[in-house]
């Protein structure tokens, strides 16, 4: 079975308590913090660091990324070539990386909802 095929997701304990203050701010849910969390950190040139613990929020896959699901395994594919990492292998280690690094990212960045517009424009 391959890392892709994952059903749950362990995320780490400093990233569910950001992702629920951010939530809490800007009146969005974890999910969607957590997607946000995920692009914003495959938008950095550098790999993330594995080193994060597992004691946080646990969350379906579905509920995750929902309708969009191939849409973020596709990135996340691009993203796991371009850094000569193993698909099947990486996977799910590279995905809890991104998006726990990806909610620092976010919790240093965003403190209002101005905030997550402009850093959403900053790409367009």
């Amino acid at each position: 079975m391959s890392d892709i095929s994952f059903t749950r997701i362990k995320i780490s304990k400093n990233a569910t308590y950001k992702a629920r203050n951010i939530a809490g701010r800007l009146g969005l849910t974890p999910n969607i913090i957590y997607r946000f969390a995920l692009l914003l950190s495959i938008r950095e040139q550098s790999k993330p660091i594995l080193t994060y613990d597992t004691e946080g929020q646990e969350l379906n896959r579905y509920t995750l990324f929902g309708e969009f699901d191939s849409l973020f395994v596709a990135i996340m594919v691009e993203r796991l070539i371009s850094d000569g990492l193993d698909i099947d292998k990486d996977f799910y280690e590279q995905l809890r990386a991104h998006i726990n690094r990806g909610v620092e990212l976010f919790y240093n960045r965003v403190k209002s909802l101005a905030d997550l517009s402009e850093l959403m424009v900053d790409d367009i």
